[in-house]
């Protein structure tokens, strides 16, 4: 199969990940965003609230605990490749139109030699690679089967009438290259007139000793990327295949 084999792959969204064993700075988020200006010169703050409910026993008073983070949203100017830098969390975007891997992997490379340039080596805890995909099929009828486009759906008693939305998230582990796969699929609403849409949105993540040297980072995000080709492929069915123009090989 080539290297992109659709003429229109559905991919909404790509994402690599990359996590750390400690926070850094804000003085550090600081030089990490203008080392990248030059790359994504729209550039904004962005902050995260993270709430902790302690609920006790009955007669005591609960706790509330707030903790707030802040980062930087880097973009480039039509805002379709997106760095996010956390204090603990490096996350490149790709937004569609997808141009492929070698083209998503090649910047990747760039934009992690760049933070390790100004920051330096920080301890990895988690390596991720996330692909969102969004099925846009013709509505030719007031209820599409989904089972006619997906192997993953959910399973109802016959009793039961056609499914008008679902959702469903499953969670397995990828033995032969060490990480652990969650899928999930789930019908939504289309933005093109006259469709129905069905979203393939896979997480490909090792949380298990991830590697830590560039080489090993590298061969890992390859063999998650030929992973996370396998399980979409093995989410559709031909008649799926057919909207998307397989490219001749």
């Amino acid at each position: 199969m080539s290297e992109q084999p659709y003429k229109q792959p559905p991919i909404t969204e790509a994402v690599i990940e990359l996590r750390f064993a400690t926070a850094i700075e804000a003085d550090d988020i600081t030089k990490v965003s203008a080392a990248l200006k030059p790359l994504y010169p729209l550039q904004q703050p962005i902050r995260g609230i993270e709430v902790r409910l302690n609920v006790p026993p009955p007669g005591q008073q609960g706790v509330t605990a707030a903790h707030e983070t802040h980062g930087s949203r880097l973009s480039t100017e039509d805002q379709t490749q997106i760095v996010l830098a956390w204090p603990a969390q490096f996350v490149f975007s790709q937004l569609a139109p997808y141009p492929g891997w070698d083209v998503f992997f090649e910047r990747f490379c760039r934009d992690w030699a760049a933070w390790k340039r100004t920051l330096g080596y920080r301890k990895i805890t988690r390596i991720g690679v996330r692909y969102i995909n969004r099925i846009d099929i013709p509505a030719t009828a007031p209820i599409i089967e989904h089972e006619e486009y997906l192997n993953i759906y959910p399973h109802m008693p016959t009793e039961l009438q056609s499914l008008m939305a679902y959702s469903v998230v499953a969670q397995l582990p990828l033995p032969d290259i060490g990480c652990i796969l969650t899928l999930n699929s789930s019908s939504a609403p289309s933005q093109l007139l006259g469709h129905a849409a069905f979203i393939v949105d896979q997480d490909i993540g090792k949380d298990d000793d991830p590697p830590q040297s560039d080489e090993e980072i590298y061969a890992l995000l390859n063999q998650i990327r030929v992973k996370k080709n396998e399980v979409f492929e093995a989410c559709i069915t031909p008649r799926a295949r057919e909207l998307f123009k397989p490219c001749q090989v």
